[in-house]
């Protein structure tokens, strides 16, 4: 598990406007929090803070100003559902002794045979599964691998398991399955303008169709 350092300033403007200026000047708002303690507003830097947030580290360390370096998590990240800019981050300290809860990344692996052999659908139902450790404890991801996966087959959140990591949530929920192939009949234009069922090879036309025929 890798840990990032992130750099935070003491935030003594609040306001959506200086949060503007703020993005603007390529920094975001946030807010550091942990157990018993008063939130401090903060001010980071958009760049190192993407990093952080693209490292799938769980753990990192923050300093704020110049106080000592605490490790934490980032328990949030607002972001533009337009521009997917960085809006404000949420940063909880932690305690290597206490644990904690957080949502870890799940990486599927492997080409399921359902799909490749029997053309059905793979559907993720889960991207991520929260999970309760200590902060040290915090895998990076979770790989699911499908490749013995048939069509109806799936893995389920019972499959998961690391050492000294608890794993939340239903066991039986689905992380991924392997749906059947959708099949659409298109139907028939015999004439202009009419447009008739498709029947089976050796079916029965309807009586009025029989009729008509005749």
């Amino acid at each position: 598990m890798s840990e990032n350092l992130l750099h935070a300033e003491i935030r003594e403007v609040t306001g959506k406007e200086f949060a503007k200026k703020l993005r603007n000047q390529g920094k975001v708002p946030g807010i550091f929090y942990a157990h018993d303690e008063k939130p401090v507003p903060i001010i980071l830097n958009v760049l190192d803070t993407m990093k952080v947030l693209t490292s799938e580290s769980g753990l990192i360390d923050i300093q704020i100003g110049k106080k000592r370096r605490r490790k934490a998590i980032i328990k949030e990240a607002q972001t533009d559902p337009v521009k997917q800019s960085l809006l404000h981050i949420d940063v909880m300290g932690v305690r290597l002794k206490e644990k904690i809860n957080i949502e870890v990344p799940i990486h599927i692996i492997g080409e399921a045979v359902g799909v490749k052999d029997q053309g059905g659908i793979l559907h993720q139902y889960l991207r991520v599964v929260e999970v309760s450790c200590l902060p040290l404890e915090i895998p990076d991801h979770f790989e699911v691998d499908v490749a013995n996966l048939n069509i109806g087959d799936s893995v389920t959140l019972a499959s998961l398991s690391i050492e000294n990591v608890e794993i939340l949530g239903d066991p039986e929920q689905p992380i991924v399955n392997v749906l059947p192939p959708t099949v659409v009949k298109e139907p028939i234009v015999v004439e202009e303008g009419i447009v008739e069922e498709e029947i089976e090879e050796g079916e029965e036309k309807p009586a009025e169709q029989a009729d008509e025929a005749s």
